[in-house]
């Protein structure tokens, strides 16, 4: 491997590389809704891309106020004979107080692009950044009051043109704050000051979306049917468009459009507060999943935007975040990158079993846990020194939410100790590397 690697080319390829005879890492008293790469999947097993690491990377860079991330496979780089051998994932973060993007080059390099200003190759206070597979890119030039389009032709980023003024009219913007493509390079862009969401169509005629009551949207996400990578295919949950607004303190959910409500989540309305979403990203079942910039952690919404879990707390351990900003998901492997305060986080996404309860009735021992994530699902009744007695599951595919398995004891069981051995693993992306296990003794 070249020892140039950077960080966001290691990561994203070493992710995808498929290692022999690797062993499955079991967790025990952590999260896992969202997972480190097993070891041997990264140099050193690094996950977090730091001041440091930049610095070695990029000589002179330096992480200044950074906020959106985008990630996508770009056609020039997928083998359509294998899938598994698509091992280039290229990222762009905003460098916002630099007004630099921040993007790497297949496996070698990382590269950074523009400085601060108002002309060409320039940004002020950038926020918003967005990839397609064709390798457009669009960047949310706050400051400027414009969208400016890159192309990464697979070996750089270069300029190709602004959208767009200070304005209120359609295709004229006011502190636009963030950008998202759908699959058919339509382009979704939060105007903040004008309290609208526009959208652009790759003919270039724009279209003011039918949404009312809208305050200063400042981050969205959008999910389609014709999506290569997406499990819904047709349905309320196949196109669907997430907004953030009200200072981060409101999510909703409308139809691609933008004319149909769906559901939406408050700050008031939280169980853990405080909340204050800075950016969001749909996954490959149609969750979104938020970074909560106050609370420091992500927040996992399921499709009607009920509360699934928090994830992490405030630090820089592992789990931990530092502000979190911008978040993005390559659904295809289940790869998650997270931009905060001073670095970027690389997840896979896991599956956890949360709130286990063990209880009788009925001469049955029930077992109950809610499920973070569609997961397969051991259950196993053993003695107390870890004997098997019974495998009540075996990779048994259930979805998220709350869940229960009953075991009735024969005759030949005889009354003690023993305990519940429950594993949980990941649909996809950790799948067979990385499981959650948890081991909870009970008396029969």
């Amino acid at each position: 491997m070249n020892h140039r690697l950077g960080f966001l080319g290691a990561i994203l390829w070493l992710s995808t590389t498929t290692l022999s005879a690797q062993d499955v890492t079991a967790l025990r008293d952590v999260p896992s809704t969202y997972v480190y790469p097993s070891s041997g999947f990264l140099p050193f097993n690094i996950h977090r891309g730091t001041q440091t690491m930049l610095s070695l990377m990029l000589r002179g860079a330096v992480f200044d106020n950074p906020q959106g991330i985008a990630c996508a496979l770009l056609k020039s780089d997928q083998d359509p004979h294998d899938p598994k051998q698509d091992v280039v994932v290229t990222a762009v973060g905003v460098n916002s107080g630099a007004g630099q993007l921040i993007y790497n080059v297949g496996l070698k390099d990382l590269k950074c692009f523009g400085t601060t200003g108002k002309g060409e190759h320039q940004f002020l206070n950038p926020t918003g950044v967005a990839i397609d597979r064709d390798g457009d890119v669009a960047v949310a030039d706050t400051g400027n009051h414009r969208i400016v389009l890159l192309k990464h032709d697979g070996l750089r980023l270069r300029w190709v043109k602004t959208l767009g003024k200070k304005g209120k009219e359609a295709g004229e913007f006011n502190n636009p704050l963030a950008v998202a493509f759908d699959s058919q390079d339509n382009l979704y862009i939060a105007d903040a000051g004008n309290d609208r969401i526009q959208m652009r169509t790759p003919r270039g005629e724009y279209h003011v979306l039918d949404i009312q009551g809208l305050q200063a949207p400042c981050a969205l996400a959008v999910i389609d049917e014709k999506e290569d990578w997406t499990f819904y295919r047709q349905g309320v949950y196949a196109n669907r468009l997430a907004v953030i607004d009200q200072m981060g303190n409101r999510v909703q959910t409308f139809s691609l459009d933008g004319g149909k409500f769906l559901a939406q989540m408050t700050a008031d309305q939280i169980a853990d507060p405080p909340m204050k979403l800075s950016g969001c990203a749909f996954d490959y079942y149609g969750n979104l999943v938020a970074t909560d910039f106050e609370k420091s952690c992500l927040r996992k919404f399921d499709r009607s935007l009920n509360p699934i879990v928090s994830f992490g707390a405030p630090g820089e351990g592992d789990f931990e975040f530092t502000a979190p900003r911008g978040i993005a998901f390559n659904r295809q492997f289940g790869q998650i990158l997270v931009s905060e305060q001073d670095s970027v986080q690389y997840f896979w996404n896991g599956a956890d079993a949360l709130n286990l309860k063990i209880f009788q009735s009925n001469a049955k021992e029930h077992f109950a846990f809610f499920l973070t994530e569609r997961a397969l699902v051991t259950v196993a009744i053993e003695t107390s020194d870890g004997k098997m007695i019974q495998e009540l599951a075996h990779e048994k595919d259930l979805e998220e939410g709350d869940q229960e398995l009953d075991w009735s004891p024969g005759v030949s069981i005889a009354p003690g100790a023993y305990q519940l051995k429950l594993t949980v693993m990941a649909t996809y992306s950790s799948r067979d590397r990385v499981v959650k296990e948890q081991v909870e003794p009970f008396t029969y």
